[in-house]
Parts: structure tokens; sequence; C-alpha cells
């Protein structure tokens, strides 16, 4: 029996999302299935398995040497609390949340968790979403962007600056490629597929180093929202896909695999992003040129808002 539970405890390891008995029979064809639930019996009360419930199936993940060792350290109130913060994964787990799940005394849950960060097993960390929470994980778990805020927070803050620059170069490079080049005032047909998408806005603000920040296609998106309801922007299908909901506002039902382009609204004069350029509100414009003491290689307004 040794070495079928050897055998079973080898498969749990090498297969860190679980297996169930129907593995199991398939991978120990010379055991017996009463065998097999037998000395997965025996693993999981000697601590070398660990049930894991995936929808309706159950499965047993195998559990590593050290990590039985840290177990064997704690209480069994510590090894509940303990379990349940592992479980939460990077989206962390409340105090409150721990005492429903574990139904355990307030005093007893804070006397694990001070046991567990005292042995450097779990750490605290702040939401952005409910900054009053103290979220509590594995002290190896990243926290999602979901606590984090991703990368428009800095020190739990949202960062605004940051948001409305990279905006702005989103929509300056949609903007420029929304209309001719030699006539502004045209349209493209409407079966034109020169439209920017977000992954090409994206590799747009990594090959020009416009951050160090490394955004995802997802965060470029979330921007790019921004700039839709901010009616500044629009999104248009591509062509093949023109009766699936068309361009505009996105749609709940709209298929997220669509590669959706991006294109610029008409907007006065004013509001065009040429005017962003110093140029435009230059106070000293009339005495520039490619000579003298005013040219644009010396321009201070310009090294500014290059360095935004």
């Amino acid at each position: 029996m040794a070495e079928l539970e050897a055998k079973i405890y080898e498969h749990a390891l090498k297969n860190s999302n679980g297996i169930d008995n129907d593995y199991l029979n398939d991978a120990l064809p010379e055991h017996t299935l009463e065998d097999i639930v037998n000395g997965v019996n025996r693993l999981l009360q000697s601590g070398q398995l660990e049930l894991l419930q995936v929808g309706r199936t159950i499965l047993y993940r195998g559990v590593h040497r050290s990590e039985m060792e840290r177990m064997s350290e704690l209480t069994s109130d510590e090894r509940l609390v303990y379990k349940h913060i592992e479980n939460s994964g990077g989206e962390g787990i409340w105090v409150r949340t721990l005492k429903q799940k574990t139904n355990l005394l307030q005093g007893v849950i804070t006397r694990c968790l001070k046991v567990l960060e005292q042995r450097a097993l779990i750490k605290s960390v702040k939401s952005v979403k409910h900054p009053t929470r103290k979220l509590y994980m594995l002290i190896n778990v990243d926290p999602s962007s979901d606590v984090t805020g991703g990368p428009w927070y800095t020190d739990q803050e949202m960062d605004s600056d940051f948001i409305d620059q990279l905006a702005r170069q989103c929509y300056q490079f949609i903007y420029a490629h929304s209309f001719p080049r030699h006539n502004t005032k045209a349209v493209y047909s409407a079966n034109h597929t020169g439209y920017p998408t977000s992954s090409q806005i994206k590799r747009f603000i990594h090959e020009n180093r416009i951050t160090n920040v490394d955004l995802s296609t997802a965060n470029i998106e979330e921007l790019l929202a921004m700039l839709v309801y901010d009616g500044k922007v629009e999104r248009v299908a591509p062509v093949f896909d023109m009766g699936a909901g068309g361009g505009g506002r996105p749609a709940a039902t709209s298929d997220p695999r669509t590669d959706w382009m991006y294109r610029a609204l008409r907007v006065n004069a004013r509001d065009s992003p040429l005017t962003d350029i110093p140029c435009g509100r230059c106070p000293v414009f009339d005495r520039c040129s490619d000579s003298g003491a005013i040219t644009p290689a010396k321009c201070e307004y310009f090294k500014k808002w290059l360095a935004f």
C-alpha cells in the first residue's frame, strides 16, 4: 500500500490543478479503484493531499513537504485561517469574511492573523475599492489589479494626470489616422480599414516610450472607452462584421473577440489636438524662425511639451 500511496502522491504533485479518481484509475490500471480510494483517504488524513472543489468536481492536490512542515507548526485554527487566505488568491480576504467562513470568534481570528504575519506566511494590503478595509493574502502572492487599481493608481490614489496624458496621446494618434491627410475635411469611405485598433495604439505607446509603465491591451481599451464616452472617438467594427453592431458606443452584447477599430469624431477647431502643440498658443510665434535667437530647436515650450 505504501507503494500505491507514493504513486498517487507523485501524480498529485505533478498536476498542480488537481486530479480526480478517474484520472488515478486510468494512470494506475494495475490497482483497483477501491485500493486507490483507500490510498487517497490515507494521504488526506496524513495531510499529503488536500481536497479542491471545482464546480461539482472534487479534486486532490498534492501538498509539498515544505508546506506540510509549515502546516504542522500551526494550530488547527491557524491552519483553517491560512487555507481561507490561500484560497482568496490575489483578491485577498477581509477579516469579516474570514469570520463568516471560519465561524471563529473575532479574538481567535485576530490572534491567528498575528501569528501568520509573524511567521511571514501572510501579508495585509489595502484595497483602492475599499480603502478602510485591510485584506489578507499569502506573502508570495501579488495583489490583483482590482485591489491595487492597476496602472491608474499610485500609492492608493488615482493618478488623474497620468490618465489624462495617456488618453490625450491615444486621441492624437487616432485623430491622425481618422481623416485623409491631403484633405482633413474629407472622410474615408465606409469600407475603410485603416483606423487604429487597441493593439496598434498599445504598440505606438510602447515604441515611442510614452510611458515606462507596462500597459496591457485591456488597459488601453479602458482609456479608449473613456474617450468613447467623452464623445471624442467612436468604435468601428471591421468591415466583415458590420452587421454585428457597427460603430459608436460599446454595446453590452458585442463580441469581445471583435478587433474593434477607433475613429476620431469631428471637433471644433478650438478643440483640435493641434491646439495642444505649443506653437498654437506661443506668445513669440511671430518672431520664431529657422535661425536666430528664437527657433523650434531652442524652444523651451517644446521641451516641456515633449517631456510631459
